[in-house]
């Protein structure tokens, strides 16, 4: 609400023309209109008091209300740094509180899960140690039991996949959990071997002259590091067994000291060595399951 006071002498009320800023007109039954037109705005004048001051002037009173009609307003602004500076204002607020979150949360934002990430990890996890128990998994050579073949420090990958469908026969590499012979004198289930399969179940096997002989039959084995220099009476491979001899016949702690293996401790087959670079190879023999004619 305005307040405008005009202060005139009377007759000067006759002298107003169009020409003038303030145009007045008189009714009958309403008070005296006073309308004032500006280049910026309007203004109406519901009201016009005149009241007596001095003898020769009047008080004329003009109670104004601003038209919002004719003022301009600003359209609400589409972004965070909207008009009359209020939009910056929200967005330091959001600043602030994005350096409070900071401030109070546990971990830093990389360790951060949403569900889905918690899903995506145990599912990687799950795959990851079913694939291990079910398919294949990575070995480490710890000694020389089984040089040349493999040397400490290569790595190689056993699968396990194959002994769903058929038996381990001779010429196979496998690893295997103790078995209970050597249990006995302190190894565990957590103490893995690998050695090569010399015989399966039902054979005959035997060591005489430097030469291991199965079904009475020499075996031609190219892959050892030397002849054996020691004399293996012979033993038959019992049901659910094989026997294992390490490469290096003759610092190889295998079947010919400990005994034949049961089958239900081998864990699975090297098929493959990844490392080192140099040496990268598959390990399964070309000729295959070594046959013998049993006697």
């Amino acid at each position: 609400m305005k307040m405008i006071s005009l202060h005139f002498p009377t007759p000067s009320l006759s002298l107003l023309t169009s020409d003038s800023n303030c145009r007045i007109f008189k009714n009958s039954n309403n008070p005296i209109g006073v309308n004032f037109t500006k280049r910026s705005q309007s203004v109406s004048l519901h009201r016009l008091n005149f009241k007596e001051t001095h003898s020769n002037r009047r008080n004329l009173s003009c109670h104004g209300i601003k038209d919002s009609s004719e003022t301009t307003k600003s359209a609400p602004s589409l972004d965070s740094g909207g008009g009359n500076g209020e939009g910056g204002d929200d967005g330091d607020n959001g600043d602030d509180d994005s350096e409070v979150e900071g401030k109070n949360r546990l971990l830093p934002e990389w360790l951060d899960f949403t569900s889905d990430d918690a899903k995506t990890v145990f599912l990687a996890i799950t795959v990851s140690l079913a694939f291990r128990y079910f398919i294949a998994e990575p070995r480490y050579i710890p000694s020389l039991s089984m040089y040349p073949t493999f040397d400490v420090g290569d790595r190689l990958v056993a699968e396990k996949v194959s002994y769903y469908f058929r038996k381990p026969c001779a010429n196979d590499i496998v690893i295997f959990k103790s078995p209970p012979v050597l249990q006995e004198v302190g190894y565990t289930d957590a103490d893995v071997f690998i050695k090569r399969i010399v015989a399966k179940e039902g054979d005959l096997v035997e060591v005489h002259n430097g030469k291991l002989m199965v079904n009475g039959v020499p075996r031609n084995e190219s892959f050892i590091l030397e002849p054996p220099g020691y004399e293996m009476t012979p033993v038959r491979v019992p049901e659910n067994s094989v026997f294992v001899m390490g490469d290096n016949r003759n610092n190889s702690y295998d079947s010919h000291v400990w005994g034949p293996l049961p089958l239900k401790n081998i864990i699975g087959r090297s098929v493959f060595r990844y490392w080192p670079p140099n040496r990268v190879s598959g390990t399964v023999l070309k000729g295959g399951c070594a046959v013998d004619i049993q006697q």
